[in-house]
């Protein structure tokens, strides 16, 4: 199915290859310690695909980062923990003639474990592939393609869009709604989910409410956004195809009554960890 690794050898300093960011987009000065292996990625037929391994520097459990790498410039890269629902983003790596894309976070690297990865390539295609650890080394890894879809390029919208829950939030800048809870913006139906780093930001627009689940966080203009253990209200102003978005939200500060009053702030859900139920504001 796949060709066999192709290594290549080079020292670099700080365990976490931190600097292994595609020299287009790298914005660190840091370097990595440890060798880093090249793999060749390839075409199977019509359909892309992949090859895949974990980095050799392990925590204490033998968790590893685990790293995906193609042919082909990818975007939107993430991948779901065994038959985990919450997507994560995967950073791009420095790698030579190839693209490369890694977890920061060390993963389970036991044989058998799973993992599925999806990115867009330049062709506004859609790849989703299952990644199994095959050895007891957790360095032996197989990539099998699951499907290929076509992503509309729909930009997001950035245009306000009225709904019952962002009038009565705009309405009440500088004051408290009802008891000055969160929950007295929430939304009506349930429309879907977005998970961590921004996926699924293309089903977002302005007038939606969404809940952002326990623990997630984001920054933005109030600094980095830590939500409580039961979850907050924000009612979206505007979005933009960057993942940068106004919002209204009270309760704010930690219940402290100064954070009881409707409050407009800005944030990027490109930056969003966790996970947040999103909602109509009708």
């Amino acid at each position: 199915m796949f060709s066999k690794a192709v290594v290549v050898s080079f020292m670099v300093t700080h365990c976490f290859f931190a600097g292994w960011a595609d020299p287009s987009h790298d914005t660190s000065s840091e370097k990595s310690k440890g060798t880093v292996r090249v793999v060749e990625a390839k075409k199977e037929g019509e359909q892309e695909t992949w090859t895949a391994r974990m980095g050799e520097t392990h925590s204490s459990s033998l968790y590893r980062q685990l790293f995906i790498y193609s042919k082909q410039k990818l975007s939107n890269v993430e991948f779901l923990i065994g038959d985990s629902e919450n997507w994560e983003k995967m950073k791009v790596f420095k790698s030579p003639n190839q693209f490369a894309y890694g977890t920061e976070m060390f993963l389970p690297s036991a044989p058998g474990q799973k993992f599925t990865v999806r990115g867009t390539n330049s062709e506004g295609k859609r790849i989703t592939a299952l990644v199994t650890v095959e050895s007891s080394d957790g360095l032996k890894l197989s990539v099998k393609p699951i499907k290929e879809e076509s992503i509309e390029n729909t930009p997001v919208s950035t245009e306000n869009r009225t709904s019952r829950v962002l009038q009565l939030a705009q309405a009440n800048i500088g004051r408290t709604v009802g008891s000055g809870d969160c929950s007295a913006l929430k939304g009506g139906a349930r429309l879907g989910s977005l998970g961590g780093g921004g996926a699924g930001i293309d089903k977002l627009a302005p007038g939606m409410v969404l809940r952002l689940s326990p623990g997630s966080s984001f920054s933005g203009s109030m600094g980095r956004f830590n939500v409580s253990s039961s979850g907050h209200y924000i009612v979206l102003e505007a979005i933009r195809p960057d993942g940068t978005f106004t919002f209204l939200d009270q309760n704010w500060m930690g219940g402290s009554s100064a954070g009881r009053k409707v409050r407009r702030a800005t944030g990027n859900f490109r930056t969003l960890n966790g996970s947040a139920t999103i909602y109509s504001g009708d």
